[in-house]
């Protein structure tokens, strides 16, 4: 059997609740916005963000999508470019 380790004051000094850089919080703002819309939440997008580029990466079911997800992408508060790297499925 396994119990859950408590912090009896909230989470130590040496652990973070929030991603440290501001890349990190940059991509996670911008998931959080992806997971919200209706079209794109379940769609294999992988986001990456270096010096407030957004790269994203992955497939998507429709090229509509892929400028959804482009179009979000740019509307995100910090964002300076987009580097669309999605493609849809191949045909097999």
């Amino acid at each position: 059997m396994t119990y859950p380790w408590l912090f009896p004051d909230g989470l130590p000094s040496q652990f973070r609740a929030e991603p440290t850089s501001a890349d990190a919080r940059l991509a996670c703002r911008l998931l959080d916005r992806m997971q919200r819309d209706p079209l794109l939440r379940h769609e294999r997008i992988c986001i990456e963000v270096q010096n407030r580029v957004a790269i994203l990466e992955g497939t998507v079911g429709e090229p509509d999508l892929k400028a959804r997800a482009h179009a979000l992408a740019w509307s995100t508060p910090g964002v300076h470019d987009v580097n669309n790297r999605l493609c849809p499925p191949s045909d097999a």
